[in-house]
């Protein structure tokens, strides 16, 4: 058991006790530390008036519940730990986006260590981050999220005790989030009506299911039974991988018009010995982007029809079945959302004709109420 050395330096008390260093290559050696007891007075005298004090700083050693100490850097701990860390076991989307966030944040980083990163480090650190250049409140907030679980990772590995970024709060000075499009059956009828083959079709499916773009690139026929798809996999540039998440593989209902499109699709890629429902002639999974800049874009452009993504079929489908009466629960269930809180908040718009209109009920109960009393 580990008592330590006291001595007196000056007008101070001081106590020197042996720790567990964890090294920037992963290795852990024993260091000295060195901490201040008490100043010497009349009620600290002697070294035996100061031992009780010493023996609080020590219980944890002795008793081995104190994690090694980490002398190194944040900015190393990120880019050799964390990021190699998410490579292996994230989606790769979601790792190529962390390393993206760590290139823009490295330089305000510093030389920072992991034990000296605190509360207020990573709030200076936002502040340093959101200062540089004005940045959309989505960009700051991915930003928190990625330094936050790269902290609960060092947490649950024992390299620090606490998650310094729980308890930041965002600049506010962020620009506010944009209201994301969400397209509307007038606008999805206009697009259809102007686009010619694949993708009128694939515009169709994405309208009418609400899949994911990596969902729309990796469905394959032996998916379709002609009354349901089944979604199993998702397709990130070239890497074929699991949905985003457990919920996400799951069946949705095929109706009649989009069934009837898919068929004359399935007639018309019969030659390419098609694997997957929409593939290049390479026999690889459609570019949507690339199909996107091509032939969708140019087009409604031309027509002065707006563009405003893949995902805004699937925030639009979300939205015209809740202003058709569809329960949130069922939208959640449909959009394969793991909370029901994601579909609500990120997914249902809705219009000022709405409010009004709901509004209008709630003056003619009010008045059939007051007509009653």
């Amino acid at each position: 058991m580990q008592k330590g050395r006291i001595y007196r330096k000056g007008k101070s008390w001081i106590l020197a006790y042996a720790v567990k260093v964890i090294k920037p290559e992963g290795s852990v050696v024993w260091a000295w530390r060195s901490k201040k007891l008490a100043s010497y007075s009349n009620e600290y005298r002697t070294e035996a008036s100061v031992r009780h004090l010493a023996s609080e700083i020590l219980a944890p050693i002795n008793a081995r519940t104190a994690k090694p100490e980490s002398t190194d850097t944040v900015v190393h701990f990120l880019e050799e730990v964390y990021l190699p860390y998410c490579k292996e076991n994230l989606r790769p989307s979601t790792h190529a986006g962390y390393t993206f966030l760590f290139k823009m944040l490295k330089p305000h980083i510093g030389d920072e260590k992991l034990r000296d990163f605190g509360a207020v480090e990573g709030e200076r650190l936002l502040a340093d981050f959101a200062n540089e250049k004005q940045r959309a409140q989505t960009m700051l907030k991915n930003v928190k999220g990625f330094l936050s679980g790269a902290f609960r990772y060092a947490v649950r590995t024992g390299v620090i005790r606490f998650n310094p970024m729980r308890e930041t709060l965002l600049p506010r000075n962020g620009k506010p989030m944009e209201n994301r499009q969400a397209y509307t059956l007038a606008e999805i009828q206009a697009m259809l009506k102007v686009l010619k083959e694949p993708e009128r079709t694939v515009v169709l499916v994405a309208a009418l299911t609400g899949l994911r773009m990596s969902e729309l690139r990796g469905l394959r026929w032996e998916d379709y039974d002609g009354e349901t798809i089944q979604v199993k996999r998702s397709v990130w540039r070239t890497h074929v991988g699991e949905t985003k998440t457990p919920a996400s593989a799951a069946g949705i209902p095929v109706l009649p018009v989009l069934a009837k499109a898919l068929e004359l699709h399935r007639e018309r890629s019969a030659g390419w010995a098609a694997w997957y429902i929409f593939q290049g002639e390479t026999g690889r999974p459609l570019v949507l982007a690339n199909l996107t800049r091509r032939r969708i874009a140019p087009v409604l452009a031309a027509k002065k029809i707006e563009w405003s993504g893949w995902h805004g079929f699937r925030r639009g489908l979300a939205s015209t079945l809740y202003a058709l009466g569809v329960a949130d629960k069922v939208i959640q269930q449909i959009l394969r959302h793991a909370s029901v809180e994601v579909t609500r908040k990120h997914y249902i718009k809705t219009s000022t004709a709405q409010s009004e209109a709901a509004m209008k009920k709630l003056a003619d109960a009010f008045d059939s109420t007051q007509k009653r009393t």
